[in-house]
Protein backbone atom coordinates (compact mmCIF):
# COMPACT_ATOMS: atom_id res chain seq x y z
CA UNK A 1 0.00 0.00 0.00
CA UNK A 2 1.04 3.42 -0.78
CA UNK A 3 2.51 4.49 2.80
CA UNK A 4 -0.19 6.84 4.08
CA UNK A 5 1.85 7.79 7.14
CA UNK A 6 4.48 9.45 5.49
CA UNK A 7 2.06 11.60 3.20
CA UNK A 8 0.41 12.48 5.93
CA UNK A 9 3.15 13.33 8.76
CA UNK A 10 4.98 15.45 5.93
CA UNK A 11 3.64 16.36 2.61
CA UNK A 12 5.73 18.98 1.55
CA UNK A 13 5.94 18.37 -1.84
CA UNK A 14 2.49 18.39 -3.28
CA UNK A 15 1.11 20.15 -5.74
CA UNK A 16 -1.61 22.95 -4.98
CA UNK A 17 -4.70 22.76 -6.12
CA UNK A 18 -7.86 24.94 -6.89
CA UNK A 19 -9.57 26.43 -3.34
CA UNK A 20 -12.69 24.63 -3.00
CA UNK A 21 -14.54 24.14 0.38
CA UNK A 22 -15.67 20.84 1.82
CA UNK A 23 -19.21 20.32 0.52
CA UNK A 24 -19.18 16.89 2.73
CA UNK A 25 -20.15 18.88 5.73
CA UNK A 26 -23.34 19.88 4.42
CA UNK A 27 -24.20 16.36 3.00
CA UNK A 28 -27.01 14.43 4.54
CA UNK A 29 -27.20 10.51 3.92
CA UNK A 30 -30.61 9.07 3.38
CA UNK A 31 -31.12 4.80 5.28
CA UNK A 32 -31.49 3.69 2.13
CA UNK A 33 -27.88 4.83 0.44
CA UNK A 34 -26.20 4.08 3.73
CA UNK A 35 -28.05 0.44 3.95
CA UNK A 36 -27.22 -0.11 0.35
CA UNK A 37 -23.16 1.07 1.10
CA UNK A 38 -23.08 -0.73 4.41
CA UNK A 39 -24.15 -3.80 2.44
CA UNK A 40 -21.68 -3.39 -0.66
CA UNK A 41 -18.41 -3.05 2.28
CA UNK A 42 -19.82 -5.78 4.49
CA UNK A 43 -19.52 -8.00 1.07
CA UNK A 44 -15.93 -6.62 0.28
CA UNK A 45 -15.00 -7.61 3.69
CA UNK A 46 -16.42 -11.10 4.08
CA UNK A 47 -15.70 -12.42 0.32
CA UNK A 48 -11.77 -11.19 0.22
CA UNK A 49 -10.46 -9.70 3.30
CA UNK A 50 -8.25 -12.71 5.14
CA UNK A 51 -7.81 -10.92 8.08
CA UNK A 52 -11.23 -10.05 9.13
CA UNK A 53 -11.65 -12.64 11.72
CA UNK A 54 -7.75 -12.34 12.44
CA UNK A 55 -8.48 -10.47 16.02
CA UNK A 56 -12.05 -11.19 16.60
CA UNK A 57 -13.74 -14.43 16.22
CA UNK A 58 -16.12 -14.89 13.52
CA UNK A 59 -19.62 -14.91 15.29
CA UNK A 60 -18.58 -11.66 17.29
CA UNK A 61 -17.62 -9.90 14.17
CA UNK A 62 -20.80 -11.08 12.17
CA UNK A 63 -23.02 -10.06 15.53
CA UNK A 64 -21.73 -6.46 15.05
CA UNK A 65 -21.66 -6.80 11.66
CA UNK A 66 -25.58 -7.18 11.58
CA UNK A 67 -25.98 -5.00 14.77
CA UNK A 68 -24.36 -1.88 12.78
CA UNK A 69 -26.73 -2.84 10.09
CA UNK A 70 -29.48 -1.84 12.27
CA UNK A 71 -28.32 1.60 13.17
CA UNK A 72 -28.33 2.83 9.60
CA UNK A 73 -32.32 3.75 9.85
CA UNK A 74 -32.84 7.91 10.02
CA UNK A 75 -30.50 9.87 7.69
CA UNK A 76 -26.98 10.74 9.41
CA UNK A 77 -24.79 13.94 8.47
CA UNK A 78 -22.03 12.65 5.93
CA UNK A 79 -19.13 12.34 8.56
CA UNK A 80 -21.21 10.51 11.59
CA UNK A 81 -21.73 7.90 8.45
CA UNK A 82 -17.84 8.03 7.98
CA UNK A 83 -17.58 7.71 11.78
CA UNK A 84 -19.59 4.54 11.51
CA UNK A 85 -17.56 3.19 8.40
CA UNK A 86 -14.25 4.23 9.97
CA UNK A 87 -15.32 2.60 13.44
CA UNK A 88 -15.81 -0.91 12.01
CA UNK A 89 -12.50 -0.59 9.86
CA UNK A 90 -10.24 -0.11 13.08
CA UNK A 91 -12.33 -2.86 14.49
CA UNK A 92 -10.45 -4.89 12.13
CA UNK A 93 -7.20 -4.22 13.86
CA UNK A 94 -5.28 -4.75 10.44
CA UNK A 95 -2.68 -1.33 9.41
CA UNK A 96 -3.67 -2.67 5.80
CA UNK A 97 -7.32 -1.71 5.54
CA UNK A 98 -8.83 1.56 6.17
CA UNK A 99 -11.06 4.03 5.06
CA UNK A 100 -11.27 7.74 4.03
CA UNK A 101 -13.72 10.14 3.29
CA UNK A 102 -13.08 10.72 -0.10
CA UNK A 103 -10.43 9.56 -2.89
CA UNK A 104 -9.54 12.87 -3.59
CA UNK A 105 -7.90 13.64 0.55
CA UNK A 106 -4.95 14.79 -0.80
CA UNK A 107 -6.64 17.93 -2.43
CA UNK A 108 -8.59 18.44 0.55
CA UNK A 109 -5.88 18.34 3.15
CA UNK A 110 -4.12 20.65 1.22
CA UNK A 111 -6.61 23.39 0.53
CA UNK A 112 -10.19 23.62 2.13
CA UNK A 113 -10.22 20.59 5.20
CA UNK A 114 -9.33 23.78 7.92
CA UNK A 115 -7.61 21.80 10.34
CA UNK A 116 -5.16 21.72 13.40
CA UNK A 117 -2.31 24.12 12.28
CA UNK A 118 0.65 22.78 14.90
CA UNK A 119 2.50 20.06 14.21
CA UNK A 120 2.43 18.00 17.11
CA UNK A 121 5.02 15.32 18.54
CA UNK A 122 3.41 11.89 20.88
CA UNK A 123 6.01 10.93 23.71
CA UNK A 124 5.20 8.91 26.02
CA UNK A 125 1.03 9.41 26.23
CA UNK A 126 2.14 13.77 26.16
CA UNK A 127 1.90 15.90 22.67
CA UNK A 128 4.11 18.17 22.09
CA UNK A 129 4.58 21.16 19.84
CA UNK A 130 7.22 20.68 16.81
CA UNK A 131 6.40 23.32 14.62
CA UNK A 132 4.05 26.24 15.27
CA UNK A 133 2.05 26.95 12.39
CA UNK A 134 0.39 30.36 13.45
CA UNK A 135 1.97 33.84 13.51
CA UNK A 136 1.89 33.76 17.19
CA UNK A 137 5.46 33.48 18.70
CA UNK A 138 4.63 32.36 22.45
CA UNK A 139 3.98 28.84 21.73
CA UNK A 140 7.61 27.42 21.33
CA UNK A 141 8.76 23.98 20.16
CA UNK A 142 8.66 21.54 23.28
CA UNK A 143 5.61 23.15 24.76
CA UNK A 144 2.58 20.81 25.69
CA UNK A 145 -0.57 20.92 24.45
CA UNK A 146 -2.55 19.99 27.34
CA UNK A 147 -6.10 21.25 26.28
CA UNK A 148 -8.50 21.87 22.69
CA UNK A 149 -11.41 23.79 23.20
CA UNK A 150 -11.99 22.78 26.91
CA UNK A 151 -11.27 19.16 25.98
CA UNK A 152 -8.22 17.21 27.98
CA UNK A 153 -5.75 15.48 25.55
CA UNK A 154 -6.17 12.36 27.18
CA UNK A 155 -10.05 12.67 26.05
CA UNK A 156 -8.76 13.82 22.45
CA UNK A 157 -6.21 11.11 22.47
CA UNK A 158 -8.93 8.16 23.07
CA UNK A 159 -11.50 9.67 20.37
CA UNK A 160 -8.92 9.75 17.67
CA UNK A 161 -6.83 6.54 18.88
CA UNK A 162 -10.41 4.40 18.61
CA UNK A 163 -10.60 5.41 14.88
CA UNK A 164 -6.73 4.64 14.15
CA UNK A 165 -6.42 1.66 11.84
CA UNK A 166 -3.19 -0.59 12.99
CA UNK A 167 -2.28 -4.13 13.75
CA UNK A 168 -3.49 -6.18 16.79
CA UNK A 169 -3.49 -3.97 20.06
CA UNK A 170 0.46 -2.49 19.04
CA UNK A 171 0.49 0.90 21.48
CA UNK A 172 3.63 2.02 18.92
CA UNK A 173 1.10 2.36 16.04
CA UNK A 174 -2.09 3.59 18.41
CA UNK A 175 1.09 6.84 19.65
CA UNK A 176 1.51 7.97 15.69
CA UNK A 177 -1.94 8.76 14.67
CA UNK A 178 -0.84 12.29 17.21
CA UNK A 179 2.12 12.65 14.98
CA UNK A 180 1.70 16.09 11.84
CA UNK A 181 -0.58 16.43 9.93
CA UNK A 182 -2.07 12.78 11.14
CA UNK A 183 -3.19 14.45 13.87
CA UNK A 184 -4.93 17.23 12.54
CA UNK A 185 -7.05 15.15 10.06
CA UNK A 186 -8.50 12.75 12.74
CA UNK A 187 -9.25 15.90 15.13
CA UNK A 188 -11.08 16.86 12.18
CA UNK A 189 -12.79 13.36 10.96
CA UNK A 190 -13.60 12.24 14.40
CA UNK A 191 -13.40 14.75 16.92
CA UNK A 192 -14.67 18.19 15.44
CA UNK A 193 -13.99 20.65 12.42
CA UNK A 194 -13.89 23.86 14.46
CA UNK A 195 -12.97 27.11 12.76
CA UNK A 196 -10.95 28.12 16.11
CA UNK A 197 -9.07 26.39 18.77
CA UNK A 198 -9.26 27.48 22.14
CA UNK A 199 -5.28 25.82 23.36
CA UNK A 200 -3.77 25.06 26.42
CA UNK A 201 -0.53 24.64 27.12
CA UNK A 202 2.64 24.17 28.95
CA UNK A 203 5.84 26.08 28.70
CA UNK A 204 9.44 24.74 28.83
CA UNK A 205 9.12 26.39 32.35
CA UNK A 206 6.35 24.96 33.63
CA UNK A 207 3.68 27.69 33.11
CA UNK A 208 0.69 27.60 31.43
CA UNK A 209 0.16 29.44 27.98
CA UNK A 210 -3.72 30.48 26.69
CA UNK A 211 -3.97 31.34 23.06
CA UNK A 212 -6.61 30.81 20.17
CA UNK A 213 -5.76 29.70 16.87
CA UNK A 214 -7.31 29.24 13.53
CA UNK A 215 -8.01 26.43 11.75
CA UNK A 216 -6.44 26.45 7.77
CA UNK A 217 -5.55 24.21 5.30
CA UNK A 218 -2.03 22.19 5.64
CA UNK A 219 -0.66 24.15 2.66
CA UNK A 220 -1.59 27.11 5.18
CA UNK A 221 0.23 25.30 7.72
CA UNK A 222 3.40 24.85 5.79
CA UNK A 223 3.46 28.10 5.02
CA UNK A 224 3.43 29.52 8.70
CA UNK A 225 5.88 26.61 9.91
CA UNK A 226 8.61 28.44 7.34
CA UNK A 227 7.58 31.67 8.44
CA UNK A 228 7.05 31.83 12.17
CA UNK A 229 11.02 32.60 14.04
CA UNK A 230 9.87 30.22 17.00
CA UNK A 231 10.45 27.57 14.32
CA UNK A 232 13.41 28.21 12.62
CA UNK A 233 15.97 25.36 14.31
CA UNK A 234 13.43 22.92 14.28
CA UNK A 235 12.90 23.98 10.38
CA UNK A 236 16.68 23.23 9.77
CA UNK A 237 16.94 19.93 11.88
CA UNK A 238 14.13 18.18 10.66
CA UNK A 239 12.75 19.37 7.27
CA UNK A 240 14.88 18.17 5.22
CA UNK A 241 15.03 17.19 0.90
CA UNK A 242 14.41 13.16 1.53
CA UNK A 243 17.80 11.45 0.35
CA UNK A 244 18.83 10.37 -3.30
CA UNK A 245 19.77 6.99 -2.15
CA UNK A 246 16.98 5.33 0.61
CA UNK A 247 19.75 2.46 1.31
CA UNK A 248 23.34 3.90 2.63
CA UNK A 249 26.28 2.60 4.22
CA UNK A 250 28.20 5.21 6.80
CA UNK A 251 31.16 4.43 9.35
CA UNK A 252 30.48 6.38 12.45
CA UNK A 253 33.58 8.39 13.71
CA UNK A 254 33.14 8.27 17.35
CA UNK A 255 32.67 4.01 17.47
CA UNK A 256 35.89 2.37 16.44
CA UNK A 257 34.92 -0.84 13.90
CA UNK A 258 31.38 -0.31 13.63
CA UNK A 259 29.60 0.41 10.35
CA UNK A 260 25.42 1.50 10.17
CA UNK A 261 23.41 0.61 7.47
CA UNK A 262 20.46 2.76 7.03
CA UNK A 263 16.98 1.66 5.40
CA UNK A 264 14.58 4.54 4.51
CA UNK A 265 12.22 1.64 3.17
CA UNK A 266 12.78 -0.68 0.58
CA UNK A 267 12.21 -0.08 -2.66
CA UNK A 268 14.78 1.81 -4.82
CA UNK A 269 14.76 3.87 -7.35
CA UNK A 270 13.71 1.84 -11.04
CA UNK A 271 12.08 -1.54 -9.43
CA UNK A 272 9.01 -1.80 -11.00
CA UNK A 273 8.62 -5.94 -10.38
CA UNK A 274 9.87 -8.69 -7.23
CA UNK A 275 12.77 -9.76 -10.04
CA UNK A 276 14.02 -6.21 -10.21
CA UNK A 277 13.70 -5.48 -6.33
CA UNK A 278 15.51 -8.09 -5.61
CA UNK A 279 18.95 -7.87 -8.29
CA UNK A 280 18.48 -3.94 -7.18
CA UNK A 281 18.72 -4.93 -3.48
CA UNK A 282 21.59 -7.57 -3.47
CA UNK A 283 23.69 -5.19 -5.53
CA UNK A 284 23.78 -3.25 -2.60
CA UNK A 285 24.10 -5.30 -0.29
CA UNK A 286 27.22 -7.07 -2.00
CA UNK A 287 28.89 -4.09 -2.19
CA UNK A 288 28.41 -2.89 1.47
CA UNK A 289 29.50 -6.56 2.61
CA UNK A 290 32.65 -5.96 0.92
CA UNK A 291 32.97 -2.33 2.26
CA UNK A 292 32.35 -3.60 5.58
CA UNK A 293 34.83 -6.66 4.87
CA UNK A 294 37.95 -4.73 3.38
CA UNK A 295 37.31 -2.08 7.16
CA UNK A 296 37.56 -4.85 9.19
CA UNK A 297 34.26 -4.24 10.65
CA UNK A 298 33.40 -6.01 13.67
CA UNK A 299 29.83 -4.50 15.02
CA UNK A 300 26.81 -3.73 12.24
CA UNK A 301 24.02 -1.27 13.34
CA UNK A 302 20.70 -1.96 11.15
CA UNK A 303 18.57 1.24 11.01
CA UNK A 304 14.98 0.56 10.04
CA UNK A 305 13.18 2.65 12.52
CA UNK A 306 10.56 4.61 10.55
CA UNK A 307 10.26 2.59 7.24
CA UNK A 308 7.07 1.93 6.18
CA UNK A 309 7.96 -1.32 4.44
CA UNK A 310 7.64 -1.72 0.33
CA UNK A 311 8.85 -4.80 -1.22
CA UNK A 312 8.23 -8.32 1.17
CA UNK A 313 11.65 -9.60 -0.74
CA UNK A 314 14.00 -6.86 0.14
CA UNK A 315 13.25 -7.69 3.61
CA UNK A 316 14.23 -11.47 3.21
CA UNK A 317 17.24 -10.83 1.34
CA UNK A 318 18.36 -8.60 3.90
CA UNK A 319 17.81 -11.46 6.60
CA UNK A 320 19.62 -13.50 4.79
CA UNK A 321 23.41 -11.53 4.71
CA UNK A 322 22.83 -11.30 8.81
CA UNK A 323 21.89 -15.04 9.21
CA UNK A 324 23.95 -16.87 12.00
CA UNK A 325 23.52 -20.04 10.66
CA UNK A 326 24.60 -21.78 7.73
CA UNK A 327 21.40 -23.23 7.51
CA UNK A 328 18.05 -22.52 5.55
CA UNK A 329 15.36 -20.85 7.00
CA UNK A 330 11.67 -20.34 6.21
CA UNK A 331 10.44 -16.70 5.93
CA UNK A 332 6.83 -17.24 6.30
CA UNK A 333 5.17 -20.55 7.56
CA UNK A 334 1.73 -19.69 5.07
CA UNK A 335 0.72 -16.96 3.22
CA UNK A 336 -3.22 -17.38 2.13
CA UNK A 337 -6.53 -15.70 0.46
CA UNK A 338 -9.81 -16.55 1.35
CA UNK A 339 -11.29 -15.68 -2.69
CA UNK A 340 -9.45 -16.71 -5.90
CA UNK A 341 -12.38 -15.69 -8.06
CA UNK A 342 -14.78 -12.52 -6.18
CA UNK A 343 -15.43 -10.14 -8.87
CA UNK A 344 -14.36 -7.34 -6.11
CA UNK A 345 -10.57 -8.63 -7.58
CA UNK A 346 -11.11 -6.78 -10.61
CA UNK A 347 -10.87 -3.68 -7.94
CA UNK A 348 -7.37 -4.34 -6.90
CA UNK A 349 -3.72 -3.35 -7.70
CA UNK A 350 -3.01 -6.95 -10.04
CA UNK A 351 -2.51 -6.81 -13.45
CA UNK A 352 -5.10 -7.89 -15.89
CA UNK A 353 -2.13 -10.93 -16.66
CA UNK A 354 -1.87 -11.26 -12.89
CA UNK A 355 -6.14 -11.34 -12.38
CA UNK A 356 -6.38 -14.30 -15.24
CA UNK A 357 -3.25 -16.63 -13.64
CA UNK A 358 -4.60 -16.38 -9.86
CA UNK A 359 -5.97 -19.65 -9.90
CA UNK A 360 -2.60 -20.94 -10.65
CA UNK A 361 -0.79 -19.67 -7.86
CA UNK A 362 -3.50 -20.73 -5.27
CA UNK A 363 -3.98 -23.96 -3.99
CA UNK A 364 -7.88 -24.58 -2.99
CA UNK A 365 -8.15 -26.08 0.76
CA UNK A 366 -10.95 -27.74 2.75
CA UNK A 367 -11.40 -24.84 5.10
CA UNK A 368 -12.63 -23.02 1.83
CA UNK A 369 -9.53 -20.37 2.05
CA UNK A 370 -6.28 -20.85 -1.01
CA UNK A 371 -2.37 -21.62 0.29
CA UNK A 372 -0.47 -19.09 -2.20
CA UNK A 373 2.32 -20.75 -3.81
CA UNK A 374 5.81 -19.69 -2.30
CA UNK A 375 7.83 -20.92 -5.58
CA UNK A 376 6.33 -24.40 -6.21
CA UNK A 377 3.24 -25.96 -5.98
CA UNK A 378 3.79 -27.45 -2.78
CA UNK A 379 2.44 -26.62 0.14
CA UNK A 380 5.76 -26.19 1.95
CA UNK A 381 7.25 -23.14 3.19
CA UNK A 382 10.11 -21.88 0.97
CA UNK A 383 13.34 -21.60 2.69
CA UNK A 384 15.95 -19.17 2.18
CA UNK A 385 19.56 -19.89 2.42
CA UNK A 386 22.00 -17.71 4.11
CA UNK A 387 24.69 -15.51 1.66
CA UNK A 388 27.95 -17.05 1.75
CA UNK A 389 29.39 -13.22 2.08
CA UNK A 390 27.13 -12.53 4.77
CA UNK A 391 27.97 -10.07 8.06
CA UNK A 392 29.41 -12.39 10.65
CA UNK A 393 30.26 -9.87 13.03
CA UNK A 394 27.59 -8.25 15.97
CA UNK A 395 24.20 -6.51 14.68
CA UNK A 396 22.37 -4.83 16.28
CA UNK A 397 19.06 -3.41 14.93
CA UNK A 398 17.11 0.34 15.43
CA UNK A 399 13.25 0.12 15.12
CA UNK A 400 10.36 1.73 15.91
CA UNK A 401 6.67 2.53 15.73
CA UNK A 402 6.34 2.90 12.31
CA UNK A 403 8.94 0.22 11.40
CA UNK A 404 5.99 -1.37 9.52
CA UNK A 405 4.77 -3.64 7.21
CA UNK A 406 7.57 -5.21 5.32
CA UNK A 407 9.94 -3.58 8.14
CA UNK A 408 7.93 -5.49 11.05
CA UNK A 409 8.39 -9.07 8.77
CA UNK A 410 12.15 -8.32 8.84
CA UNK A 411 12.32 -7.41 12.39
CA UNK A 412 9.81 -10.57 13.49
CA UNK A 413 11.74 -13.33 11.65
CA UNK A 414 14.88 -11.83 12.00
CA UNK A 415 14.33 -11.36 15.97
CA UNK A 416 13.12 -15.59 16.13
CA UNK A 417 16.44 -16.31 14.37
CA UNK A 418 18.23 -14.35 17.13
CA UNK A 419 20.33 -12.46 14.65
CA UNK A 420 21.29 -9.84 16.82
CA UNK A 421 20.03 -7.21 19.47
CA UNK A 422 17.27 -5.24 18.82
CA UNK A 423 17.14 -1.82 20.40
CA UNK A 424 14.30 0.71 20.17
CA UNK A 425 10.33 0.78 20.68
CA UNK A 426 7.64 -1.81 19.62
CA UNK A 427 7.12 -2.62 15.71
CA UNK A 428 4.41 -1.51 14.05
CA UNK A 429 2.99 -4.58 12.86
CA UNK A 430 2.33 -7.82 14.51
CA UNK A 431 4.64 -10.39 15.56
CA UNK A 432 3.12 -13.38 14.08
CA UNK A 433 2.34 -11.59 10.42
CA UNK A 434 -0.05 -9.24 9.09
CA UNK A 435 -2.57 -8.82 5.82
CA UNK A 436 -0.79 -7.51 2.39
CA UNK A 437 0.43 -8.11 -0.52
CA UNK A 438 -1.98 -6.86 -2.78
CA UNK A 439 -4.54 -4.22 -2.29
CA UNK A 440 -8.36 -3.43 -3.38
CA UNK A 441 -8.99 0.20 -3.56
CA UNK A 442 -12.74 1.33 -4.17
CA UNK A 443 -15.01 3.71 -3.41
CA UNK A 444 -18.43 2.93 -1.20
CA UNK A 445 -21.67 3.61 -4.32
CA UNK A 446 -23.45 6.17 -2.95
CA UNK A 447 -21.07 8.27 -0.05
CA UNK A 448 -17.90 7.48 -2.18
CA UNK A 449 -15.90 6.58 1.09
CA UNK A 450 -12.73 5.18 -0.13
CA UNK A 451 -11.79 2.39 1.00
CA UNK A 452 -8.56 0.00 1.09
CA UNK A 453 -7.96 -3.56 2.23
CA UNK A 454 -5.69 -6.30 1.76
CA UNK A 455 -5.68 -9.65 -0.18
CA UNK A 456 -3.10 -12.09 1.16
CA UNK A 457 -3.08 -13.39 5.06
CA UNK A 458 0.51 -13.45 6.35
CA UNK A 459 1.64 -16.28 8.77
CA UNK A 460 5.30 -14.84 9.83
CA UNK A 461 7.99 -18.06 10.98
CA UNK A 462 7.99 -17.00 14.18
CA UNK A 463 8.01 -18.27 17.88
CA UNK A 464 4.49 -18.31 19.47
CA UNK A 465 4.17 -15.37 21.81
CA UNK A 466 1.41 -14.09 23.69
CA UNK A 467 -0.65 -11.99 23.82
CA UNK A 468 -0.78 -12.10 19.69
CA UNK A 469 -1.44 -8.80 18.38
CA UNK A 470 1.59 -7.09 19.47
CA UNK A 471 4.87 -6.29 17.94
CA UNK A 472 8.44 -7.04 17.81
CA UNK A 473 9.61 -5.98 20.94
CA UNK A 474 13.03 -5.15 21.63
CA UNK A 475 15.92 -6.30 23.60
CA UNK A 476 16.75 -3.08 25.35
CA UNK A 477 13.52 -0.53 24.96
CA UNK A 478 14.55 3.30 24.67
CA UNK A 479 12.49 5.89 23.65
CA UNK A 480 12.96 8.86 22.53
CA UNK A 481 11.94 12.16 25.23
CA UNK A 482 11.50 16.16 24.18
CA UNK A 483 14.73 16.92 25.14
CA UNK A 484 16.30 14.60 22.08
CA UNK A 485 14.05 16.34 19.70
CA UNK A 486 15.19 20.20 21.13
CA UNK A 487 18.55 19.05 20.94
CA UNK A 488 18.57 17.26 18.07
CA UNK A 489 19.88 14.08 20.15
CA UNK A 490 19.30 10.31 18.88
CA UNK A 491 19.61 8.64 22.07
CA UNK A 492 18.43 5.50 20.87
CA UNK A 493 21.39 5.57 18.33
CA UNK A 494 23.59 6.71 21.40
CA UNK A 495 22.41 3.32 23.44
CA UNK A 496 23.96 1.18 20.89
CA UNK A 497 26.67 2.78 20.41
CA UNK A 498 27.40 2.23 24.43
CA UNK A 499 26.51 -1.22 23.88
CA UNK A 500 29.23 -1.56 21.24
CA UNK A 501 32.03 -0.11 23.80
CA UNK A 502 30.74 -2.18 26.61
CA UNK A 503 31.01 -5.39 24.44
CA UNK A 504 34.82 -4.25 23.37
CA UNK A 505 35.58 -3.54 26.58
Amino acid sequence: MRNLYCLLVYLFSCSLYAQSRDTLQAKILQPAAMQADFRYLRRLLEETHPGLYRYTPKPVMQAKLDSLATTLSEPLPFYEFYRTIEGLVADIRCAHTYALPTKNFESALMTYWKTFPFFMLPIQDRLYVLFNGTTDTTVKPGFELLSINGKTMATVRQQVQRYHWADGAIQSSKQAVAKGALFGLFYYWFVERSSTFRLKFRSLTGDTIHIDAPAQSFTGSVKAWKKNPVNRQMMAWYIKKPMKKPWRLTFPDDTPQTGLLRFDSFGGKGVTNGATAITTFQKFMDASMARLEKAKIRNLIIDVRGNPGGWDSQGIELLTYLLKSDSAVTYYTRQHSVTDSSEFVRFSDLSEADRQNVKNELIPEVDGTFTLKQGSDSREPKRYTPKPNRFRGNVYILMDGNSASTTSEFLAVAHTNRVGVFVGEESGGAYEGGNGSSFIHLELPHSQIHVGTPLVYYNNAVQKVLPEGRGTMPDFAVSIGMDDVLTHKDSQLNYVKTLIRQQRN
